[in-house]
């Protein structure tokens, strides 16, 4: 496992026109892939808003597909604690970073990953090493 994948890029190819640079990244990298309690929470959550019929049907379906390929890491009290001084780093350096974004770089820096996302700028802030593969 080398890379954490961001709610953005694993979401990508559920997209009407994804993009074709992170599809052939996703494809290239997957073996190496794993996400996290957080951004399965924030896939799920957009799920669920949808009202029921096909679109909503359709992404279950993708859900539980990708949920049983890829490694979903657990929020752990190891994390929790390493999650602290992250955020009070962020806050003393001058940003504000989401709190899910900030749970999401503490998984990565305990489990020495790099996170894969579009959202470079607010992963940089927390100090984990990122990658965007929509480049």
């Amino acid at each position: 496992m080398k890379y954490l994948l961001d709610a953005n890029l694993l979401c990508e190819p559920t997209k009407p026109l994804p993009a074709q640079e992170a599809l052939n990244w996703l494809q290239a990298n997957v073996l190496d892939c794993v996400t996290n309690s957080i951004v399965s929470a924030e896939s799920w959550q957009g799920i669920d808003a949808l009202p029921q019929g096909r679109k909503r049907t359709n992404l279950e379906a993708w859900f539980a597909g990708m949920s049983s390929r890829i490694r979903c890491l657990d929020w752990t009290l190891e994390v929790a604690l390493r999650w602290c001084p992250l955020v009070n780093d962020v806050r003393r350096s001058g940003f504000t970073v989401g709190i899910k974004d900030t749970m999401i770089a503490a998984t990565a820096a305990h489990h020495g990953l790099i996170i894969a996302t579009r959202n470079v700028a607010d992963f940089t802030r927390c100090g984990v090493p990122v990658l965007n593969p929509f480049l």
